[in-house]
This record gives structure tokens, C-alpha cells and sequence, in this order.
């Protein structure tokens, strides 16, 4: 879809959403006053319609050319080889519409930021194995919320567990609880556990138990 054609069909569907409501009000008011009530607020709200969704597209647009930016700038490299591997890559190529399309639509700035360094390690590694976890991760990050972000800021500072084969020494603290997290950030307090769990289903973070990942032999 060309500029032109996104332009004229957002403009569309303000009219249609403008007439819609129009039509709603007359109704609601009722009777041949409500009529003249629904034709004069008709044209008003389309003209309203037509500067949000002009407002919404040159956001759009924006924020696209923001995560793109970022991108080359990780990377260390102009937009045109961007363009390159991207263009010689499809997987890798679809994989980047999927990101730049969420981007987009995405208001809070950390999620376009994330977005952005998912992309940005797919184009540096972009072998099938691990545009899977790419894939997985930008996904991941397309249904968090803000919650969900100031949880990983307050365990970001916990102890990881170290990566196999080392195994976790004797008497350090790896992690943290939920309660340690939410006496960090008592905000977190209300809901704290949903948004554990939402993050445990996405793998954003571990599960341990005394010293161990979850899953791991005792």
C-alpha cells in the first residue's frame, strides 16, 4: 500500500466513522431535531477523523524511521547495506516486516527500543536457528506492557544463574523472589504475580528453585 493509497483509505474510514456517529446522535436526541443535530456533527467529525488519522500516520511513519535508525546505528553500518542484507535475506527480510510493522503501532518507547536490538541481532546473525529465537523474543516483547518492562529493570540487578556447564556456587544468591522484587518496586505489589506469570510463559525470565532452574535434576 503506496502513501497515497494509505492516505485515502484512512480518510475513509474517518468519513464512515464520522457519518457513523452523525447518525448515532440524531438518533439519540431523536425526532427532526435530532436529525439536524446528526447532519451538522457529521461534517465536523469527519474533518476531526481526517487530521487524527493524517496525526496517526505521520507517527507511524516516524517511529518506523526511528527503529530503522536504530538498527544501523547497533550495527555500526549505513542504511544501504541495511537494505542489502535485508534484501538478500527473505526470511531475514520477512522476519524485519514483522518488526518494523509491530514498531509502528507501538507507543511505549522501551518496546520499540527492544524491537529495534531483536532486529538488529537478527541481521547480525541471521541463521535459521537463530531467527527462531528471534522471532520468538520479538513476539515476547510485542505483549508486554509497561508492567511487565519495570519488573525486568528491578531483577536486571539480581545475580544471574551462571550459564551451563558452570554450575551455581555454594552459598551466592542467584535471582530474586517476588517479594524482593515488589519491596524494590511496590508499585509492582498489585498484580505482581499475573505479571510473573506472563513473563514465565514468554521465557523473558527463569523459574528456581534453591540454586536451580526450573526443570533442572535435584
Amino acid at each position: 500500500m503506496n502513501k497515497k493509497t494509505e492516505g485515502d483509505v484512512a480518510r475513509g474510514l474517518g468519513q464512515v466513522a464520522a457519518a457513523s456517529t452523525g447518525a448515532a446522535v440524531g438518533v439519540a436526541v431523536g425526532g427532526p431535531a435530532g436529525a439536524l443535530v446528526g447532519a451538522a456533527v457529521g461534517p465536523a467529525l469527519a474533518t476531526g477523523f481526517e487530521l487524527a488519522a493524517d496525526r496517526i500516520t505521520a507517527h507511524r511513519a516516524a517511529r518506523r524511521g526511528e527503529l530503522m535508525s536504530e538498527v544501523t546505528r547497533v550495527l555500526g553500518i549505513e542504511a544501504d547495506e541495511l537494505q542489502q542484507r535485508l534484501l538478500a535475506d527473505e526470511r531475514l527480510l520477512e522476519f524485519a516486516g514483522r518488526v518494523v510493522g509491530a514498531a509502528q503501532d507501538i507507543s511505549l518507547t522501551q518496546k520499540r527500543r527492544a524491537l529495534s536490538r531483536a532486529l538488529a541481532a537478527a541481521v547480525a546473525d541471521p541463521r535459521p536457528a537463530r531467527l527462531d529465537i528471534w522471532e520468538l523474543l520479538q513476539t515476547a516483547i510485542r505483549e508486554i506492557d509497561a508492567p511487565h518492562i519495570r519488573f525486568l529493570h528491578v531483577i536486571s540487578s539480581a545475580m544471574p544463574l551462571p550459564q551451563p556447564p558452570e554450575k551455581p556456587v555454594d552459598g551466592m544468591r542467584y535471582g530474586m523472589t517476588l517479594e524482593q522484587v515488589c519491596e524494590i518496586d511496590p508499585g509492582l505489589s498489585l498484580g505482581g504475580h499475573a505479571i510473573l506469570q506472563k513473563l514465565l510463559s514468554h521465557g523473558l525470565i527463569e523459574l528456581l528453585r534453591v540454586g536451580h532452574r526450573s526443570g533442572d535434576g535435584p
